[in-house]
């Protein structure tokens, strides 16, 4: 893969690259989320060190009055060594985020750890009610979780998902995983009032499409930049519907690449 490809799936390798991309697409009225792909490791910063820099990407966000919000992974606060310090300074970003009224959206991380993950959310909502989770239809446990996120009337952007659990029924076939995500969308639309839908599958956008026609609910479509961005734009401008694109950067893009598909 040449740089030019590289460049349409990454919105850059260093914050003014993705700060410019995300004020052009603001222009168009498209809503961005802004995803940090260097891991603390490959950054080499400190935990300390990783949160000042997302507090400086809200406060760059925030003065240059960029629509939208940031995606994180709690693994990259420490969360899988020590949970209650990892929250503590994740605690921090989101109050710099809600400073700048900026969204925050957690995303989903490996099957194994989708449990602690969601406990620390449903607490976390308590404190920070505009605070979002990503749940992942291939998953056997999400329609489950989903009504407990409903219940404690939290906020979820539902992916299809990027980690397949290969001894759970159905998780890697397609067909199965559309069905799960149709399901989980329907309860959503029934039970659900501030949420995305995430996804590129056009059987999904249709049937999403025809229940916010039919049940409108503060929702938004999300989509990774460079895959389908026309149908963004379709979406925006003929269907009416709140649209945002996942912009990721950082110098070490090799990981998101490999997950999207990009690369194989």
């Amino acid at each position: 893969m040449n740089l030019h490809e590289v460049d349409r799936y990454i919105a850059g390798t260093n914050l003014d690259d993705v700060l410019d991309r995300a004020r052009l697409l603001n222009k168009e009225g498209i809503g961005t989320l802004l995803s940090p792909l260097d891991r603390t490791e490959s950054a080499g910063e400190s935990i300390p060190q990783r949160v000042e820099t997302l507090k400086s990407l809200s406060k760059q966000m925030g003065m240059k009055m960029i629509r939208g919000g940031i995606s994180v992974r709690l693994s990259d606060f420490g969360f899988m060594e020590d949970p209650k310090e990892a929250i503590e300074q994740f605690k921090v970003v989101i109050r710099a985020a809600e400073e700048y009224s900026l969204a925050l959206w957690i995303d989903m991380e490996g099957g194994m750890h989708v449990g602690s993950i969601l406990d620390a959310y449903i607490e976390l909502r308590k404190l920070f009610p505009h605070l979002s989770v990503t749940l992942q239809s291939r998953l056997d446990r999400t329609a489950s979780d989903l009504r407990r996120i409903l219940t404690a009337r939290g906020r979820v952007r539902l992916v299809k998902g990027e980690y397949p659990i290969t001894d759970e029924p159905g998780s890697s076939d397609p067909d199965e995983i559309r069905r799960r995500y149709l399901r989980d969308m329907e309860l959503l639309f029934s039970e659900g009032a501030m949420f995305a839908i995430a996804t590129h599958d056009e059987i999904i956008l249709e049937a999403a499409s025809r229940l916010q026609k039919n049940h409108p609910r503060m929702m938004e479509f999300q989509m990774y930049m460079g895959f389908r961005e026309d149908r963004i734009r379709v979406l925006l401008y003929e269907g009416g519907f709140p649209v945002t694109l996942y912009l990721p950067f950082g110098k070490h893009p090799e990981q998101h690449l490999k997950r999207t598909g990009v690369l194989s």
